[in-house]
């Protein structure tokens, strides 16, 4: 019996061999002191976290499938590093879970809860990318800052030649009450070049809940709700590009955003331009400047960073933001309370770390 049992894993080693497979545990720290001029109507000095980026762990797995085809999957934890709580509502794995397939050649398809492709393709374009919550346009509401998770979705992306990446996202729906989103279709398409980069993203977002006293400090409008509500449809149309010269990276984006419910529709624009500038291998400065518009509201936002590596993984920080709005709408910056006027300035040290 101990033979043949010998005989059966000897038999089985050479396709246990053959499928290999990784796990790979990741994650980032961000924590800090932040200032805030007008929050709720009162200035503050805070503990945050996740303001840079938000704090998060996950899980990265794979395996060889052969013929250079992998099983892939990927859970993504987002947390408070100061409370211990779950963010994305309490959520398990509330910024990622999917799993699926991918090759070298014919790209990835992939089925969960994702990112459309304003977050995998424009996002990096934006000041946002290297500031965080307090340089991301009103609301997010052009999704930029992650806010959009997918759930219910299929996903395909692939590289077809140097430089290109596309892909296109259908999520059914069926849960909507669930993760804020009822039926999406996502596109989008980008070139990364050593000189010129270019990016494109398009969405489309049916019954997505809104909070705009909130969220961007005003309504959208007479004809819609005053309160929460649920938009029947939210469409996102994002351009970027960026120029990099020796040092320098200038970098500029536009987004289009339409809010619809039976019977109204309101649009807001926003206009972004940025640099980034490496002053030594360890420092780096960026800075600048958006306007969004939504009728009657105007909002101008300017932000810089001045970021120092102490290694690959970790560095420390310092940021100041500046909002004025008007037109009647209140200052917002994204985590903080709605200003009680037009104006709001924030400053924050911190520290960021990756594993």
């Amino acid at each position: 019996m101990k033979k043949q049992l010998a005989i059966a894993v000897a038999l089985a080693m050479p396709c246990l061999a053959h499928a290999q497979s990784t796990v790979t545990l990741y994650g980032l720290i961000d924590t800090g002191i932040s200032y805030v001029s007008n929050a709720g109507g009162k200035s503050e000095v805070i503990a945050n976290d996740g303001i840079i980026q938000p704090s998060r762990f996950g899980f990265q797995g794979k395996e060889d499938l052969g013929g250079g085809t992998k099983a892939i999957f990927t859970l993504e934890n987002g947390f408070s590093l100061n409370t211990g709580a779950d963010s994305q509502s309490g959520l398990m794995f509330g910024r990622q879970a999917f799993a699926g397939l991918s090759n070298a050649k014919w790209g990835s398809l992939t089925f969960g809860r994702q990112y459309d492709f304003v977050w995998d393709y424009v996002t990096q374009y934006s000041l946002g990318s290297r500031i965080g919550a307090y340089a991301f346009h009103p609301g997010d509401y052009d999704h930029l800052g992650g806010s959009l998770r997918i759930n219910n979705s299929v996903k395909y992306s692939v590289s077809p030649f140097g430089g290109v990446s596309v892909g296109a996202l259908y999520a059914f729906g069926a849960d909507s009450s669930g993760g804020g989103n009822g039926r999406v279709v996502a596109a989008g398409a980008q070139y990364s070049g050593a000189i010129v980069g270019l990016a494109f993203a398009y969405n489309n977002v049916h019954d997505m809940t809104l909070a705009p006293a909130a969220q961007i400090g005003t309504t959208l409008g007479p004809s819609f709700p005053s309160g929460t509500f649920v938009a029947s449809n939210m469409r996102n149309i994002d351009v970027a590009g960026s120029v990099t010269l020796g040092s320098f990276l200038t970098r500029a984006l536009f987004t289009d955003t339409r809010i619809s419910t039976p019977g109204a529709s309101a649009t807001m624009r926003s206009y972004e331009i940025n640099e980034v500038f490496q002053i030594t291998p360890t420092l780096v400065a960026s800075a600048g400047y958006s306007l969004t518009r939504m009728s009657p509201s105007t909002w101008h936002d300017v932000a810089f960073i001045l970021d120092y590596f102490l290694s690959k993984r970790t560095d420390v920080y310092v940021s100041a933001s500046f909002q004025n709005v008007n037109g009647g709408a209140r200052a917002a910056f994204l985590t903080l309370p709605a200003s009680s006027n037009g104006h709001e300035a924030a400053a924050r040290a911190g520290i960021r770390t990756l594993f």
